[in-house]
Formats: C-alpha cells, structure tokens, sequence
C-alpha cells in the first residue's frame, strides 16, 4: 500500500505545512493560473497542474490545458495515483520519459485511461523545508526532458512556493 511505502505521507512537519498553506481552503488561485500556464509555454506540454500530496489524496491547486473533466470536477486523484512521490525522498527535479514503458507507472489509470505518457515536474519545497507537492508539466507523447527543461521547472516550482506561501497563515512551531 502507498501510505506504507511512503510513510513521508504522514509526517507531522509536513501536514502543518498542508494547513499552513489552506490546502483545505476552497479559494480561488489566479497568481497559481500564471505558473503553470509558464510550464506550458516554456516546456512545451500540452497540461500542467500544481499538486499538492496529502496523506490519503493529491489535490490540484491549478491546471492549465486539457485537464481531464472529472479530474478538475474531483479537485485531484487518489494518492496512489501520483506521480510526484518519489520527490518526498529525493527532492529534486525530475521526469519520466515513457509511463507506459515503466513497470511502476505503466498500470497507473492518468496512463492507461487518460493516456499520459510523460512528465517532467520539480518539488514544491515550503519555507518549512518539507515536500509539499509538485509543480507538473504532462504529456500524452513519450519524450525526455533536458538538463534546461529541469532548470526551469526548479525555477518555476521555487516562484510557485513564493506564491503559495504569500497567502499562506503564519508558521506553526513544531518541536
């Protein structure tokens, strides 16, 4: 189960980051619109969304171009359905450049059912220092991404925080 092989989900630090930022809050986000509107543009995907991990689901705070219909109705995926996971350990910037070639995404349904085949994104990295979520850009054509791709979506996801953190409440000690 998701929840086991990623315990990072549950931690305490993390969560107060999530209530920090009013991820619970139904608001409207147009500052978040211009961000992932800029990861369509500079990297040439068709859709890209900001998403943020909580322990049981992944919310969307934006989207920009052909984002499923129910997806955007539901507001995010269940979180076995994220593909921004591996950055609550590795921290980094990333891609895959073939979902349906890779055993550990290839069964996801974003693949089979709504025909995602790449992704290139960059955690979303709190003033608190812990993984929030990702800044996402998705394809339905396998590709790889480059070294400059990479660059700017670490760019992208650190003005991203910015934004988010801007309307964010106070930080919330924790021992």
């Amino acid at each position: 189960m998701i929840l086991d092989t990623y315990p990072e989900l549950h931690d305490r630090r993390r969560l107060l980051a999530l209530a920090r930022i009013g991820v619970d809050r139904q608001m409207e986000r147009p500052e978040l619109t211009e961000m992932v509107e800029s990861v369509t543009g500079r990297i040439d995907t068709p859709f890209a969304v900001i998403s943020v991990l909580l322990d049981g689901a992944q919310v969307f705070l934006a989207g920009a171009g052909p984002v499923p219909e129910w997806i955007g109705e539901a507001g995010g995926t269940p979180i076995e359905w994220a593909f921004c996971l591996p950055m609550l350990r590795t921290p980094e910037p990333w891609f895959v450049g073939d979902f349906a070639a890779d055993p550990a995404y290839r069964d996801n349904p974003l693949v089979t059912v709504e025909g995602v085949r790449s992704y290139v994104a960059a955690p979303l990295i709190s003033s608190d220092g812990v993984v929030i979520g990702g800044l996402c850009g998705l394809d339905v054509r396998a590709r790889d991404f480059g070294d400059d791709e990479l660059r700017i979506m670490r760019e992208l996801a650190a003005e991203t925080v910015r934004r988010i953190e801007a309307r964010a409440e106070p930080a919330i000690m924790v021992p």
